[in-house]
């Protein structure tokens, strides 16, 4: 597969439609993996899990969630696909934040659009308990959030028209998170649903101060390395003694 192909459709569509389907994000073993670690760091029940258990305003059913601020691997993730976003939007682009949530069976996500710190955002498909693909809805208008919410101003719409999008495991929809409404209404119809929101603002536009989540201060710094006395003694992670006493002989 050749993912720089498809690159100027992907970018063309997200243009004129303020959303597109980006197919295989991550490598459907890349995405197992993901989740696969995810729920052995964070727990994969109610008794272990170390994130939220809660319900929000935008679920009808409690989910398991976590912000990328108590998670970190959940900001590498996303600081290494900053790149590829930035390419596919056509603009440089800086995280703001992440956000992890597991949603049970028969839950949905309301109809909704986002903070002004998720300009540019990504749901990407982490997986399904049961390999059925759980619909996502966006619409077809724009709306001028900084004038009325989303939300308010498409109540006075006579028709409101939608998108839907059937993504697979790995697979993202990227879309203005401000300006469009979109959830998902239909009911999740496997046992859980893993997803993973990512978001972004325009280094140099008006919502630049939301990067890092309005932290850069605290986050973006360089890093510092100090090295012991010459004559300090070794030291080997146990998980990997065999490995370094192999490279020793190389």
């Amino acid at each position: 597969m050749d993912r720089s192909e498809p690159i100027p459709d992907y970018r063309t569509h997200y243009k004129e439609h303020g959303w597109a389907h980006i197919k295989r994000v991550l490598p459907i073993e890349v995405a197992d993996a993901t989740l696969y670690k995810m729920q052995q760091e964070l727990g994969g029940d109610w008794e272990s899990y170390k994130g939220d258990y809660i319900k929000t305003f935008l679920t009808d059913k409690r989910a398991f969630e976590c912000y990328s601020h108590d998670y970190s691997p959940m900001a590498t993730l996303q600081y290494g696909l900053t790149p590829y976003i930035s390419t596919l939007v056509g603009k440089d682009l800086l995280p703001t934040h992440c956000y992890f949530r597991v949603y049970r069976k028969g839950d949905v996500c309301h109809v909704h659009s986002d903070a002004h710190a998720c300009e540019h955002a990504m749901s990407l498909t982490l997986g399904y308990s049961n390999d059925y693909l759980w619909e996502f809805n966006i619409s077809d208008k724009y709306f001028e959030a900084d004038v009325d919410k989303p939300v308010n101003a498409a109540q006075r719409e006579s028709h409101l028209g939608f998108h839907n999008l059937l993504l697979s495991v790995g697979d993202g929809v990227l879309y203005n998170g401000i300006n469009y409404l979109h959830g998902r209404v239909k009911p999740n119809p496997n046992e859980w649903t893993a997803q993973i929101f990512l978001h972004w603002v325009d280094r140099a536009g008006k919502y630049a101060h939301h990067a890092f989540d309005g932290r850069t201060a605290d986050l973006v710094k360089r890093a510092e390395f100090t090295f012991p006395a010459d004559d300090a003694p070794e030291k080997i992670n146990p998980n990997r003694a065999d490995l370094v006493k192999a490279r020793r002989y190389e």
